[in-house]
């Protein structure tokens, strides 16, 4: 596998960090989790399988990894966490700035011990600005960023957030990414390590759509499209209802094939005589009233038709499906999007496989996330401690194991 001689020590909590060690650990690398003794702040009971507590986010953004738990405020535990970075060629941490160097495990400590470390910080805000030392979560970032602003409808309730963790997935993904490229640099050019600083907030204002291009641009503020898209909310870029059911259509008036096709579709072709519309930007002008006359012809249609007829047509357009409906869709079962693993503490889980995808070195199969101290012994042992010295560091609580967590 691509990273199979790469080892990363992951201090990550929740979701950002773990899942930029995650990524790596998918692509062959040997990920090692550090929890404290009582768990990182993801091991949580959100849910219970077969009558055994669980959180499904722990254990999905913790696969193909080994743990080794560890009380890092004593100072046997900092020196074989010291040991293991010597070994190793990244360093994941998503701790609020200034954390680390109050545990001693900030970049500037750990390149003395391992100078071709590559160290990755994912925060909220960035490790310098104004803002740098505020307390964020996904959730605050994602009203902070502007993004929530796009969301919803002018309706007087409270801005909402997308049900997804984006401004942590984008951060998680951007944080890989940064460490690829400077693993690549230092083995290419026989380099030192370096330190990557990646944001959610960056990582989010990146991701929204050109919103922030029009602003700067045009001099637009984008609001919230509701079921459409900001930047004309107007024109029909989502749900709308079909007999049966609802269907999400990519009316692009702006597009002239689309518009042709849609007149002919819904029996219009007088429309397209209309000296106004020979124009995108005449179409666009009265995009809602073309909007209101398009839906008055798929009220009347059979969703399964009227996705059939759209498509056939030019005009991109797919049901709108529930999350149990998109998980027993054919093609996501075609395209192996879930996985079943073996889990010595649940029995089985399933897991959304890595989106990442190599035809010649293929990534790594998901396994479970580790149990809290599952592999304590086994790194130990690899990083040459004898059976009495791991015994010792055990009795000493300086190393734990839980089979329960």
């Amino acid at each position: 596998m691509p990273l199979s001689d790469v080892r990363v020590v992951d201090c990550g909590q929740a979701i950002a960090g773990p899942l930029c060690a995650t990524y790596l650990g998918d692509l062959g690398a040997d990920v090692i989790k550090i929890e404290r003794p009582s768990g990182e702040v993801y091991r949580t009971d959100r849910r219970e399988k077969d009558g055994e507590p669980f959180n499904p986010g722990f254990e999905q953004f913790n696969r193909n990894k080994r743990s080794l738990c560890l009380d890092m405020k004593t100072p046997d535990g900092m020196a074989t966490l010291y040991d293991l970075v010597a070994e190793s060629d990244v360093f994941v941490q998503n701790w609020p700035p200034g954390v680390a160097e109050r545990l001693d495990v900030d970049y500037e400590t750990l390149r003395e011990i391992n100078e071709d470390l590559i160290y990755v910080h994912v925060t909220g805000y960035g490790e310098t600005g104004p803002m740098a030392n505020k307390p964020a979560m996904d959730t605050i970032v994602q009203h902070v960023s502007g993004l929530s602003s796009l969301l919803g409808y002018d309706d007087g309730k409270p801005p909402i957030r997308a049900q997804s963790s984006v401004a942590d997935f984008y951060a998680g993904c951007h944080a890989a990414i940064s460490a690829l490229a400077a693993l690549r640099h230092r083995d290419a050019h026989d380099a030192a390590g370096q330190k990557i600083d990646v944001s959610l907030l960056e990582s989010l204002m990146h991701n929204m759509d050109g919103a922030f291009g029009y602003y700067h641009n045009s001099g637009e503020i984008p609001r919230n499209g509701g079921r459409n898209a900001f930047f004309n909310d107007e024109m029909l870029y989502g749900a709308a209802a079909a007999a049966d059911g609802w269907v999400c259509v990519a009316l692009l008036l702006y597009s002239d094939p689309m518009w042709e096709a849609c007149c002919e579709l819904i029996g219009r072709e007088d429309l397209l005589e209309d000296p106004k519309y020979q124009t995108d930007a005449g179409r666009m002008d009265d995009a809602a009233e073309l909007t209101a006359l398009f839906e008055e012809w798929l009220a009347e249609q059979p969703a399964d038709e009227a996705v059939d007829r759209l498509n056939d047509a030019g005009i991109p357009a797919a049901h709108h499906r529930t999350i149990d409906e998109a998980a027993n869709l054919d093609h996501v079962r075609e395209r192996d999007v879930f996985r079943e693993v073996e889990h010595p503490r649940l029995d089985r889980l399933t897991l959304t496989d890595t989106p990442l995808s190599l035809s010649e070195t293929p990534v790594q199969d998901p396994r479970h996330a580790p149990v809290l101290g599952e592999h304590n012994r086994e790194i130990l042992d690899e990083l040459g401690y004898d059976d009495d010295e791991i015994d010792a560091l055990a009795a000493d609580g300086v190393i734990d194991a839980r089979a329960d967590r």
